[in-house]
């Protein structure tokens, strides 16, 4: 055994007394040392924390991209509500100048901000309205069955100098069909109730105004056209609905007009 030690090889009692006294086996590539342990948690532990700081990230991007996804639905939908209203900006001019029925028609231009003219830049509307003391017209304009129209144009008659009336006209909704809106079928007026609001009323109907009138006992007459081809006949049906509402802004009478535009075309002058 004493030459065993001093060759500097080890006895199995040596080895288990010597080698293992600190619980570490001397040169053993197989031992997990504490060293190596505290490492191997550490690795681990920054792995965890690196995943978990991306998840944190991932997160806050789809957070980003939701929150903009927001933005960019509500400019969108501003833009549409802004383009609409120019579209109707007519229709909004006619109202203010309403608002000044009984006042003279130059106070009633500055309040609505909009100049009338005398007569009209087109002249088939020259040739149906012989009479109005001032007009205001669309810049745009559109064909109706070969005739050039403005998209819009507003009627003001007067009392004297104080303005009486203001009738506007939309013409641009007879453009696709002269005859008005195509529909499937009939619309029944009677479906709308009485004391029903201009915004009910329509969103019944759905159907946007051709003429518009306010008069000077602040009721306002309003003016739809629609069509549809009649099943049994196989004709074209034209129908004038005419509804009027009162100061308080309630529908107080909704009727309805069968029209023959086309027997009238057809109608010998004669007759």
């Amino acid at each position: 055994m004493a030459g065993k030690d001093q060759t500097g090889e080890l006895s199995m009692e040596n080895y288990f007394n010597e080698g293992l006294a600190d619980n570490t086996e001397p040169n053993n590539p197989f031992e997990i040392t504490e060293q190596a342990q505290q490492k191997k948690r550490k690795g681990s532990s920054g792995k965890s924390g690196k995943s978990a700081r991306s998840s944190k990230t991932s997160k806050g991007k789809r957070i980003l991209i939701a929150i903009a996804a927001v933005l960019v639905l509500a400019a969108g939908l501003s833009l549409f509500l802004f383009i609409r209203k120019l579209h109707n900006d007519g229709a909004r001019y006619a109202r203010k100048l309403a608002e000044k029925i009984g006042s003279p028609l130059t106070t009633a231009q500055k309040a609505a901000d909009i100049t009338t003219k005398t007569t009209s830049d087109y002249v088939t509307l020259n040739q149906l309205f012989a009479s109005y003391q001032g007009i205001a017209e669309s810049s745009k304009s559109c064909r109706i069955e070969g005739v050039l129209l403005p998209q819009w144009a507003i009627f003001c008659n007067t009392n004297g100098d104080e303005l009486s009336t203001v009738t506007y006209y939309n013409y641009k909704v007879l453009e696709k069909h002269i005859f008005g809106v195509q529909r499937k079928s009939y619309d029944d007026p009677n479906l709308v109730p009485t004391g029903a609001t201009v915004e009910q009323a329509e969103e019944k109907l759905e159907l946007e105004p051709f003429r518009i009138q306010y008069l000077q006992d602040k009721n306002e007459l309003r003016e739809y056209r629609y069509c549809y081809e009649d099943k049994d006949s196989g004709d074209v049906a034209a129908y004038i609905i005419t509804g009027i509402w009162d100061e308080n802004g309630q529908l107080t009478k909704l009727t309805d007009t069968r029209k023959n535009y086309i027997g009238t075309l057809l109608a010998s002058p004669d007759q």
